[in-house]
């Protein structure tokens, strides 16, 4: 057990002893549970409790034993100085206050069968496999629980890129760029992708946007491929020395060669394959950050990565398009939307991932076997977000799924 636990005993008062007394002997009845405090400070804020004959309204504090005050060294930061309330599992040690008074504390005791079901839920070998599958799950297949995991998700995705968009000073054109690479490495050579658009700054992409030749060769050269036997392509020697001269004139250094990834790879992964289709999408004079923010519905959106007709270089596929739209461009016009105080972004973003069909990935597949439903990307990244976020890390008690199941709700 542990203080997340203890919160949620508190926050669905789940007692199993009555009356509810603390370790003076004095009645304690919860009017309100008051509010979980994420930030630092005490674990509950705004809470209603009545202590013998007194209705207190203040702060709660979590331990699993009430001796872990003093190991948290609570007692040195006064803004633990107010609390109303201890609830512990154990009280090994009574907490005294700055001035001498006992802090009135809680034993908490709940039902085994609660304990039972939590460590049934946190124990299993494979976190994936939720217990959850044993539910009806009607009442999660809803747009309330989809909701707060998708938004979640895109929050998270546009705080990374508002980061992104600070170290580059505010320049969208630079952090779209430096994702849209990392978004082509499609998974397996994301990290190499974005190194490389990292080590090239999208203004010289722009200020040589008119020769296909000429981004191709900037793009090859700063990933590595110039600098080593592995690509064979009948245009090396003219890419090289466009690049050697590209290279001169700005100063370019390119990155190790060494980080790429070829075995396992598909024909259509392949960083030379990918690599000329970005190349095909960045040399154009309209940046296509510019082109994305003036798109308004999915039709429209999935036109936004068409590569010029070329028999060397193959159009991205459906699945492609789409899990572009998915993880780059909503993650982005949600930030967008954040930044510029425009809801419209937000609310495109959302009606885009509405309107593309769910990620063919196994997660989805077991989830969806576990009784989850997915009928869009915007299902998908509810249930990607509940695994990165929930199961993976054991947030079980965090859990929608997870709550009720340990709390015993069918």
């Amino acid at each position: 057990m542990n203080e997340k636990t203890l919160a949620f005993i508190w926050q669905n008062r789940l007692f199993a002893q009555k009356p509810l007394l603390t370790t003076q002997g004095e009645a304690v009845s919860v009017v309100k549970p008051g509010y979980i405090n994420t930030m630092s400070g005490p674990d509950v804020t705004d809470a209603q409790v009545r202590i013998g004959s007194i209705l207190w309204t203040g702060n709660v504090e979590f331990h699993v034993k009430s001796s872990h005050w003093k190991a948290h060294r609570h007692h040195l930061d006064h803004a633990y100085d107010n609390i109303i309330l201890h609830v512990v599992f154990e009280d090994d040690a009574p907490l005294v206050d700055n001035v001498g008074n006992i802090v009135p504390t809680l034993v908490i005791k709940s039902d085994s069968k609660i304990f039972e079901r939590y460590d049934r839920l946190v124990s299993q070998a494979d976190p994936r496999l939720c217990p959850a599958g044993i539910l009806r799950l009607e009442t999660f297949n809803s747009l309330t629980f989809t909701s707060r995991l998708t938004i979640e998700r895109l929050e998270q995705k546009s705080a990374i890129i508002r980061e992104t968009l600070d170290n580059n000073r505010g320049d969208w054109l630079e952090t779209f760029w430096q994702y849209l690479a990392r978004s082509f490495g499609f998974g397996k050579n994301s990290m190499p992708f974005e190194l490389m658009a990292k080590s090239l700054h999208y203004n010289i992409i722009t200020k040589n946007s008119s020769s296909f030749l000429s981004v191709l060769a900037l793009l090859f050269g700063q990933a590595g491929f110039l600098s080593n036997d592995r690509y064979k392509g009948t245009d090396r020697d003219s890419l090289s020395r466009e690049y050697a001269f590209q290279q001169s004139k700005y100063g370019l250094s390119p990155i190790d060669a060494g980080i790429w990834k070829f075995s396992g790879i598909r024909p259509q992964n392949s960083p030379f394959v990918r690599m000329r289709q970005l190349a095909s999408l960045v040399s154009s004079n309209t940046p296509i950050f510019s082109k994305m923010l003036s798109l308004t519905d999915i039709e429209q959106m999935m036109t936004l990565f068409d590569i010029p007709a070329n028999d060397e270089i193959p159009q991205l596929g459906a699945d492609a398009r789409q899990l572009l739209i998915i993880n780059l461009v909503c993650p982005f016009l949600v930030c967008y939307s954040t930044y510029t105080g425009n809801t419209t972004m937000s609310e495109l973003a959302v009606d885009l991932l509405e309107k593309l069909p769910p990620e063919k990935n196994s997660l989805v597949s077991k989830k969806v076997a576990a009784g989850l439903s997915v009928a869009s990307a915007y299902d998908s990244q509810a249930i990607i977000q509940l695994d990165s976020a929930y199961c993976k890390p054991r947030r079980c008690i965090e859990c929608q799924i997870g709550r009720h199941y340990v709390a015993g709700l069918q």
